[in-house]
């Protein structure tokens, strides 16, 4: 079974899957923006994904776009940030640095048989007449490598850690993600301590 992310147009709530817009905090708790390690400045925000009662909210640094190293799991250029919702609300936009995506849009989780997420991509577009750029990634089972397998290994634990999404750019290339043109991003978690890690190939 692949469960994927499906594109609609309209905004989600706070607690649902959503690309762009504003990342979101349980009210009473911290939050504080993922910086950079590469130039010191606040990431951008590109969305927040739904799983099994938790959002998990990536970040990925657009302030020089091929100078930070953003693609790797631990070159400092991106980040996750786990939440368990129940009362949120949107955090505060730092001053500096490009923070936000100039788009805003919700996902749907359609789920289609199969075992390869590609061949699912393509038949669920062609059934449904539109591109597969509506396909906007998918939740859970195995993630489809476009260089090969490269598992990020928990800091804690040292074992792989758990595949969560994989992330297509997006549904218009003017609003696109910037995943090194035509590439696709990898979010993961481990369970042992709730840390998670992204990255991107092409």
């Amino acid at each position: 079974m692949i469960n994927l992310l499906i594109n609609k147009s309209d905004l989600a709530e706070m607690n649902e899957t959503s690309f762009g817009g504003k990342p979101v905090k349980n009210k009473g708790e911290d939050f504080h923006w993922p910086t950079c390690a590469c130039c010191n400045l606040p990431m951008q925000f590109l969305a927040k994904i739904s799983v099994e009662e938790e959002l998990h909210q990536i970040f990925m640094c657009q302030n020089d776009p091929g100078m930070c190293d953003d693609s790797d799991a631990d070159g400092g250029g991106n980040a996750v940030i786990v939440i368990k919702p129940f009362e949120l609300e949107f955090v505060q936009v730092p001053s500096e640095g490009k923070t936000l995506r100039d788009t805003a849009h919700s996902a749907q989780v359609v789920s289609v048989d199969g075992d390869d997420y590609e061949a699912a991509r393509r038949e669920w577009a062609e059934k449904n007449g539109v591109s597969p750029r509506e396909v906007l990634g998918q939740i859970s089972g195995d993630p489809a490598w476009i260089q090969g397998d490269e598992t990020p290994n928990c800091t804690a634990c040292n074992e792989p850690m758990e595949f969560v999404a994989q992330l297509e750019q997006g549904p218009n290339w003017e609003t696109e993600m910037n995943f090194g043109g035509g590439g696709v991003a990898y979010s993961f978690v481990c369970r042992c301590n709730g840390s998670a890690s992204f990255l991107w190939q092409c």
